[in-house]
């Protein structure tokens, strides 16, 4: 009857295209069956800005320190949960074996300002022996090409694009979440992550969506098969890199769900802090940020 319907939940989820996509491929595929659901893939961190601003969805899916810029802004989306912690390479046609060997080189890094950026920022100063020049492009793909076309270039790149890379070329790659932990003895650095409107967490039928979205990635991490699957039925980009090298990307996009995630988060912000990148997150740590 009518009055039931009135009791049906209307969910929305904004999430952006690559790796956070792929690691929630089978929430998103599962989702189209339900009317009540809206999930939305998008390009870029723009319509993402927008969502928070806007407050036009229960669920953003975004980088860690936007989710944070924007809470210090309006209080209004916490931090339910970070799932993809990290999945930077450096990829070198040339043979690389450790970072130091860096040192007197060119690295081309996509998104100035972004993880990537500071993530190599953040490695360099700790490295303060080696001498690196950073360049930059605007996004992976862009990077991708340079790669490709060069003998000599080096580039910072992601999964899932790198295992395209991979499968054509003999590459040197070194994994930046292992530089990470080295450097600071977390694990890896929370790179994106499912924020919630704070409201919006009362509400049963969220609070059961997004432990739905939690289980698509711990899925995706037991069976990147069935993941790969459902990511090339949900958006173009990953029937474009066809399944087979989404199945090896997988394993390599670090998705975790991390049960006390706090500490390690607050301890990026804090190096972006440091690093002096706080306009890229705040400027301070934020407060009841999560959930």
């Amino acid at each position: 009857g009518g009055s039931n319907q009135n009791e049906e939940t209307k969910v929305s989820v904004i999430m952006p295209t690559g790796t956070p996509a792929l690691g929630l491929a089978e929430y998103a595929v599962d989702a189209k069956d339900n009317e009540n659901i809206t999930v939305d893939v998008v390009a870029g961190s723009d319509p993402l800005m927008a969502a928070f601003v806007n407050k036009s969805y229960n669920v953003i899916v975004a980088p860690v320190n936007l989710g944070a810029k924007m809470f210090k802004q309006y209080e209004e989306y916490v931090l339910y949960s970070t799932f993809v912690w990290g999945n930077l390479y450096i990829a070198s046609k040339t043979e690389l074996n450790s970072f130091k060997d860096l040192d007197g080189k060119t690295v081309v890094a996509f998104g100035k300002n972004s993880t990537p950026d500071i993530v190599m920022k953040a490695l360099l100063k700790h490295h303060s022996d080696i001498n690196v020049n950073l360049e930059y492009v605007t996004d992976v793909s862009e990077a991708n090409t340079l790669l490709a076309g060069n003998q000599d270039k080096i580039i910072v790149t992601a999964e899932p694009s790198i295992s395209k890379l991979k499968s054509k070329f003999n590459l040197s790659i070194i994994d930046l979440q292992e530089e990470w932990a080295n450097m600071t003895g977390n694990d890896s650095y929370p790179q994106a992550g499912i924020f919630v409107q704070k409201d919006a967490l009362k509400n049963k039928t969220i609070k059961e969506e997004l432990e739905k979205m939690k289980s698509s990635v711990l899925n995706a991490i037991e069976n990147p098969t069935n993941c790969a699957e459902k990511a090339v039925l949900m958006h173009t980009s990953f029937e474009t890199l066809g399944k087979e090298v989404l199945i090896s990307a997988i394993p390599n996009c670090h998705y975790q769900i991390v049960q006390n995630e706090k500490e390690a988060v607050n301890y990026y912000l804090q190096m972006m802090i440091d690093l002096g990148f706080g306009k890229q997150m705040g400027e301070s740590l934020p407060k009841e940020f999560f959930a």
